[in-house]
């Protein structure tokens, strides 16, 4: 089925498909159907894409869309209800689920990263940091990530500690020995590159990370595809929202 056939299935046809490609079905994609058959038909097509044709596995494209649901920047609680559950199924445990939620909450950093190379981009060039803590944070960052990227360097330069703080925290479930380190950074990329975070030097990191750690380009560009459809949450929460205040409009 593709998109352009989508529109002419009935409800109860798109229903099984959908069902048939995405495992599941919820009362959120039962209320959408109600408003437009072909905009879910098309949903469904962006949405099934990974599974359909990509190479992560199902357990795997469940904790990362645990990843997305639960990050500081998103917290779609019926999201994390949703796929920990499906994860759970596919055969994830629940250390993995909290591995994947300790792996997300470390994007916090990004706020330190982009603040450092914003100040350091406004005042003079100074000496690098070469102190003893300084040296250190670099190869830490190195073991972890690889390549120090210059966004981490200015954080490094401007106070190597609280950078090293950070670094820790990171390193902590991506190091822990829950998920394999290619599952960590793919899980990790997620985070950073989903609709909510789009952080630049966090992705960046994270790709080097992943491939490093034996992911091919086509698992790394499977996250990518598989996250883009988390935009959908936009309709998902504000549907009901409208349906109540307009519900005249909704039977119609």
């Amino acid at each position: 089925m593709t998109a352009a056939k989508a529109p002419s299935l009935s409800p109860d046809q798109l229903r099984a498909e959908f069902t048939r490609r995405r495992g599941r079905w919820h009362d959120d994609w039962e209320a959408i159907l109600a408003f437009s058959p072909p905009y879910l038909a098309a949903y469904l097509e962006l949405s099934a894409y990974v599974a359909d044709r990509g190479a992560l596995s199902p357990r795997l494209r469940e904790l990362i869309y645990v990843a997305t649901n639960c990050s500081p920047t998103h917290m779609f609680e019926r999201g994390v209800r949703n796929h920990a559950r499906e994860a759970l199924e596919e055969g994830a445990t629940r250390d993995e689920l909290l591995a994947v939620a300790a792996i997300v909450s470390a994007v916090g950093g990004q706020t330190f990263v982009m603040g450092a190379a914003a100040l350091a981009a406004c005042i003079p060039a100074g000496a690098a940091n070469c102190s003893a803590e300084a040296e250190q944070a670099r190869a830490d960052y190195r073991a972890l990530f690889g390549e120090l990227l210059p966004d981490a360097e200015a954080a490094i330069t401007l106070d190597a500690q609280f950078y090293q703080c950070w670094l820790d925290f990171a390193a902590a479930p991506l190091q822990g020995g829950v998920l394999p380190a290619k599952e960590a950074h793919l899980i990790a990329l997620a985070a950073y590159a989903q609709c909510t975070q789009l952080s630049r030097e966090g992705v960046e990191r994270q790709v080097r990370a992943a491939l490093a750690a034996g992911a091919s380009s086509q698992e790394v560009l499977d996250v990518f595809r598989l996250i883009t459809s988390m935009g959908i949450h936009a309709m998902v929460f504000a549907l009901p929202i409208i349906n109540e205040l307009a519900p005249e409009a909704a039977k119609a």
